[in-house]
Order: C-alpha cells, then sequence, then structure tokens
C-alpha cells in the first residue's frame, strides 16, 4: 500500500501507535493484512498520490457517509484519468 502520510508509514513500521488516534484503523490494517502472505506500506510524495489525495481532501468536507458505485465523482474525475495515463507507462 502507498500513502503520502509519513506518520502513518512510521506507526505501521514501529508498531509503536497504542496512544495514536488512528489506533483502531492500524488495528484493523493488521488484522486484514494478516490475511495476505506480505504486505507492506511505504511513503510516496503527495503529487504521485493525487488521487488518493483529493478523496481524503473532500473526505473532510462530508458530515455524511457518501459512496459512489458504478461512477466517479466529478472532482476526481481528471485526476483518475491522468493517473491511469501515467501508470499505463510503468513496466
Amino acid at each position: 500500500m502507498e500513502t503520502d502520510c509519513l506518520e502513518i508509514v512510521n506507526l505501521w513500521k514501529t508498531r509503536h501507535y497504542g496512544l495514536s488516534v488512528v489506533a483502531p484503523l492500524l488495528l484493523e490494517m493488521r488484522e486484514l493484512a494478516s490475511l495476505f502472505s506480505y504486505f507492506d506500506i511505504q511513503h510516496v510524495n503527495r503529487s504521485s498520490n493525487v488521487p488518493a489525495h483529493l478523496c481524503a481532501k473532500f473526505a473532510c468536507t462530508l458530515t455524511v457517509t457518501e459512496s459512489w458505485t458504478g461512477t466517479r465523482p466529478s472532482f476526481l474525475l481528471t485526476s483518475l484519468l491522468v493517473d491511469d495515463a501515467r501508470s499505463s507507462f510503468v513496466e
């Protein structure tokens, strides 16, 4: 998994997140990660993770849970298209 949040990466790798506000999330991730033969979290620059950054930014503005099934939200569409085009060149 890739994230632009270096704090999450460091907490994951050190397992010292007992007092962190994200501890419940990291504990759930550990449980789900145990279902895989290998799982790791890596830090990437925010510029390399634009769609995820836009989703997180948008989520901070919501007062209710929102989900998109079968559609792409308009605020994210351009970023997804650029990200998809960029990944087409990765071998």
